[in-house]
């Protein structure tokens, strides 16, 4: 009876290191070669994201809001957005349409860009 105990539980955790070793070979998603492939394809895409042209939305519509609130008085903020670097322009904001907007707005309310 003792022995018949012994085995069960040898077969049990037998059983658990193996369920536990299949798992664990089964979690890794990159098998040989997929790396690469992985890294060629991300490469492709933040290629074809970087030689899309900005589009700020329609800039009729960014021009209107803009003429109404320079019309009302309304101030900019006057903070740059982050990353803000010398030189730049309001189309080096291509990350943000609202940084994008708010920068037109500071430009068209004060006549030049955010200071350094």
């Amino acid at each position: 009876m003792h022995n018949k105990y012994n085995q069960l539980f040898l077969k049990g955790i037998f059983g658990l290191f193996l369920s536990i070793a299949i798992m664990g070979t089964g979690t890794n998603p990159l098998w040989a070669g997929e790396k690469e492939d992985m890294e060629a394809m991300q490469k492709a895409l933040n290629q074809e994201i970087l030689d899309k042209p900005f589009y700020p939305g329609d800039k009729a519509a960014v021009d209107a809001y803009l003429d109404q609130a320079i019309k009302k008085g309304v101030k900019p903020i006057e903070t740059p957005p982050p990353g803000w670097a010398p030189g730049w322009t309001c189309n080096n904001l291509t990350y943000s349409i609202g940084a994008y907007r708010n920068c037109l707005h500071y430009y068209r309310y004060h006549g030049r860009y955010y200071p350094y």
